[in-house]
């Protein structure tokens, strides 16, 4: 009798063993499978974030600068430039947008000086950054992000009436 009480209570542990041990694996597998989901999710808010803020970024810049003359697109090397004009205690000051070093970039100076690249303000990090003028009041954006994700958008300036020299 004392062995079989034994042998059960051998049993019994090492069936209570086995059941901590598939508890334990399971809750593993739960942990590592969460903190995947976390680091996919964490990677694609990052995308997002900056998707919108580029797009952000450079709608708010162009709507601030939304009068007739003071937005103009250009080429400096192989890569656009949008130049943004203004007139302060009768200066005129560009803000340059424009990527540079893998970063969207912005700097601005009085007219006479010119553009800058290295001087220029890290905004965002990208791969590339395109600007067109397609008419009088629409722009085309392409913005390329490190991951190769690329972002098309267009920019409507409103104003037609003003001169950039009403300022």
């Amino acid at each position: 009798m004392n062995s079989i009480k034994r042998e059960k209570s051998i049993i019994d542990i090492i069936f209570v063993f086995i059941v901590f041990g598939i508890l334990l694996l399971c809750s593993l597998f739960v942990v590592l499978y969460g903190a995947k989901i976390y680091k996919k999710t964490a990677h694609d808010m990052y995308i997002n974030f900056n998707s919108r803020t580029a797009l952000a970024y450079v709608t708010e810049k162009m709507h601030q600068y939304d009068k007739r003359g003071c937005v103009e697109v250009t080429i400096e090397g192989d890569n656009p430039v949008l130049i943004l004009k203004q007139f302060v205690n009768n200066d005129e000051y560009y803000t340059y947008l424009y990527s540079d070093e893998g970063f969207l970039k912005e700097l601005t100076v009085k007219s006479d000086i010119g553009l800058i690249k290295n001087a220029g303000t890290k905004i965002l990090k990208l791969k590339d950054f395109s600007a067109k003028k397609i008419s009088d009041s629409l722009y085309k954006f392409i913005i390329v992000d490190e991951e190769n994700n690329k972002n098309e958008f267009y920019v409507s300036i409103y104003s037609y009436t003003s001169d950039i020299a009403d300022n």
